[in-house]
């Protein structure tokens, strides 16, 4: 697989690109962030992408609707706890969260697999709530901008907020970091704790990887 493989490089190239923020394709102002990572991606390793190569325009509906479905049958494969109605409004809360931060939808699907399986009451040890896990005083600090309207800890178990919140996070840890892998990192250790690590000359890696292979299923398999 392209990121079990060569991670570091691609994800070097990646982020001198995002840096400079050239974009392919079109875009449009509420693509920022870490959104040239996935375009360019696609663009360097064609053989890894080819079976999208020629579709990924995020504003062609067609696509969106061949992704949300995608997404669709992914939730399918696990128990999520939630009724119909719930479950049909994922898939598009992925997708908007993924435009609005410039993320490719397959890819933040990755990340829920790899938080909660899509089981939507998922609570770790550490107090992580829902389908992207994000802990009570990080989903109040966050959720004025993140647009989420904040009621406490039933907020973390809607899961349109907690996808907006969990997508937010991410990218505060893209932008904090610059580097997707350890920003992945952040996400699941904390920030602090990366800080942490990376003095000691400790470069986490086992989670990033978890979520790259996901990916890298996720966009093979679908």
């Amino acid at each position: 697989m392209f990121f079990s493989s060569t991670p570091n490089a691609a994800l070097s190239i990646l982020l001198t690109i995002g840096l400079l923020g050239v974009y392919t394709g079109e875009s449009n102002g509420n693509l920022r962030g870490v959104s040239p990572f996935f375009y360019q991606l696609e663009r360097l390793e064609e053989n890894f992408f080819q079976k999208v190569s020629q579709e990924r325009k995020t504003h062609d509906q067609d696509y969106q609707t061949q992704v949300q479905d995608k997404i669709q049958r992914v939730i399918s494969r696990y128990k999520t706890g939630l009724k119909n109605d719930a479950l049909s409004e994922i898939p598009q809360a992925i997708i908007h969260a993924s435009q609005k931060y410039g993320y490719d939808p397959l890819f933040l699907t990755a990340v829920i697999v790899a938080e909660s399986s899509f089981y939507n009451w998922a609570k770790s040890k550490q107090g992580a709530m829902g389908l992207m896990q994000v802990r009570l005083p990080t989903g109040s600090a966050i959720a004025t901008a993140a647009e989420v309207q904040w009621k406490g800890k039933p907020t973390l178990y809607d899961p349109k907020a907690n996808i907006a919140l969990g997508a937010h996070y991410l990218d505060k840890m893209v932008q904090r970091f610059g580097d997707l892998a350890l920003a992945l990192e952040a996400y699941n250790h904390g920030p602090t704790q990366i800080d942490r690590y990376l003095r000691k000359g400790y470069r986490p890696k086992r989670y990033s990887q978890k979520v790259f292979k996901h990916y890298s299923a996720l966009r093979h398999s679908i």
